[in-house]
């Protein structure tokens, strides 16, 4: 028997079931909405709009690659291996929802709405039928793993997934498309490229690419199978190098910027070591381990709720799920496989995750969870198509075909559903821990309501980027402690603070008062749901008569 057959619907037909399904991730995602705080990489690199929001913001101490701060305002590359997109995706919407909590987390919201919408549209194009792909989206919605992934640093490599499913849609529209097929494949590639701009690892992602232009060329029907490098490949690369065109435009502008190609070359060294992508040297079984261990902590949430409560707590019902999401499409697809009833849609979402995980070998345990979470709407898409797959194979008319769906996925969304009633009441009972608790939401509304506002050091990692997001840019801040600058702000009348972490804050804020010479400063302290101090803030008052300012006379 012959594989599914490419049958698009009517559009018509395939876009009002979206509507629930964008329903549905609306109240999940504004459930207790500013909860938990606001983590220092959950909003890296958003911090950045507030220099484009605010044209009298202060300067900030921006995290980006050297050169790529063009004119103090606007990013290109946040590092080597990611661009700014979230800034520039995100500006009209926070230039409508406001740089609050509420505003960061309504627009990372629509950076998941849009994952879901390219889901949708990947799915209701090929072998599903409009509400089998809506019932699939809206389980990977009410998915704790994947809500909070955007309240916590995932959202910055998930977000890009959104460009991998257009891509891989632009592909199926060109296979169905005679006369459009370049134009088709070039869109393919721009989105891929998108991707792969928004963070590195969907290079990862590579081979499997090369598969899908291999196998859905087939489907273009004045192209014979062996032209694919010549009449088909050359176009879509195109794509992709415009795509990807900010990773040489950043390169340059570095290069530019520290003096040269030898020296950047060095910098990069320097920072690949002190990364250690490459230099953790394990066996090949603990660095298999490692990938299982990392795709089990995203499905089961565990991940999530370790980095927001710091706790060890997987999600109900988490293994038999992520063993039917990880296993159960390739379950299904070698069954598909050998009843020749499997589709192009279908092999190229097993050999997507397959692809991913076989290059993330290369860095041993070096890759944590957030680089995983992307694999996540992969396993729920695979499923859907694959038990499509499945009933065509077993009885296309039958009705295992319309059921069959429905009693898996609807299982499917129960467990999320109570994963996320879990979630909910333990986020209301500890409003997160640590660097996550709303602690850190208050300082941001503290640092804001001062008149006038003070200058404010961050020598801890965690705060700076929070606070300035917060706070729209108002406060001025360094990371990196300057006494006698700090001397003459004081002197000059403007409040000087210091927000401390780690160690011993008593000691070391009594050693910064040392060191400006000044008296004893105010201090907050800023305490998580069960009152344990997270860090405190030392506020020196700025006096221009004050006893040491008399050399600055």
């Amino acid at each position: 028997m012959s594989p599914i057959p490419f049958s698009p619907q009517k559009p018509g037909r395939r876009g009002w079931p979206f509507v629930f399904v964008a329903a549905v991730w609306l109240v999940v995602a504004t459930q207790q909405i500013t909860l938990p705080g606001v983590y220092m990489d959950a909003v890296n690199p958003d911090y950045l709009v507030v220099g484009l929001l605010n044209r009298n913001a202060q300067p900030i101490a921006a995290q980006l690659l050297n050169g790529n701060y063009l004119f103090g305002r606007a990013p290109v590359l946040i590092n080597y291996y990611h661009g700014s997109q979230q800034v520039w995706l995100g500006l009209p919407f926070f230039a409508l929802f406001g740089t609050t909590v509420a505003g960061l987390r309504l627009t990372h919201a629509m950076f998941a709405l849009a994952i879901l919408a390219a889901l949708y549209a990947l799915l209701a194009r090929g072998a599903l039928r409009p509400w089998q792909a809506a019932l699939a989206c809206a389980a990977l919605a009410v998915d704790p793993a994947f809500s909070y992934a955007f309240r916590t640093q995932s959202y910055v490599t998930l977000a890009p997934t959104a460009w991998l499913f257009l891509s891989l849609y632009a592909l199926q529209r060109g296979a169905g498309s005679n006369a459009s097929a370049q134009k088709w494949l070039v869109a393919s590639g721009a989105f891929y490229g998108l991707a792969i701009s928004g963070y590195f690892i969907y290079t990862f992602y590579f081979p499997a690419m090369l598969l899908a232009i291999w196998l859905w060329n087939q489907d273009i029907g004045d192209r014979p199978p062996g032209n694919w490098l010549r009449g088909t490949l050359p176009w879509w690369l195109c794509g992709l190098a415009a795509g990807a065109i900010f990773y040489p435009i950043g390169y340059g502008l570095n290069i530019r910027n520290v003096g040269g190609f030898a020296e950047a070359w060095s910098q990069f060294q320097q920072t690949q070591r002190a990364l250690g992508a490459f230099s953790a040297q394990i066996p090949f079984a603990a660095r298999l381990a490692h990938l299982g261990t990392m795709l089990g902590a995203v499905v089961s949430n565990w991940y999530h709720h370790m980095l927001i409560f710091g706790e060890f707590a997987p999600l109900p019902g988490s293994l038999p799920k992520t063993w039917l999401l990880v296993a159960g499409p390739v379950a299904l697809w070698l069954y598909a496989e050998a009843r020749r009833r499997s589709s192009v849609l279908l092999r190229i979402l097993i050999a997507l995750p397959l692809s991913y995980l076989l290059i993330a070998l290369i860095f041993g345990t070096r890759l944590q969870g957030h680089h995983f979470v992307p694999l996540l709407p992969i396993t729920y898409a695979a499923l859907a198509v694959a038990m499509r797959a499945h009933a065509a194979a077993l009885n296309p008319t039958g009705r295992w075909a319309t059921d069959g769906p429905v009693l898996v996925f609807a299982g499917i969304i129960a467990l999320n559903l109570v994963g996320q009633r879990d979630e909910a009441r333990r986020l209301e009972d500890t409003r997160g821990v640590g660097l996550y608790s709303d602690a850190v939401n208050r300082l941001g509304a503290d640092l804001a309501a001062m008149n006038p506002t003070p200058f404010v050091y961050f020598p801890d990692w965690g705060l700076s980027m929070p606070a300035a997001f917060l706070t729209r840019g108002t406060i001025g801040m360094a990371y990196v402690e300057n006494f006698p600058e700090g001397r003459r702000m004081l002197c000059s009348g403007r409040d000087v603070a210091f927000a401390v972490i780690t160690g011993d804050r008593a000691s070391r804020i009594a050693g910064w008062q040392r060191a400006l010479h000044w008296g004893a400063p105010s201090i907050s302290e800023y305490r998580q749901g069960d009152g344990k101090v997270v860090f405190e803030l030392a506020t020196f008052k700025g006096q221009r008569d004050a006893p040491a300012c008399a050399d600055l006379r």
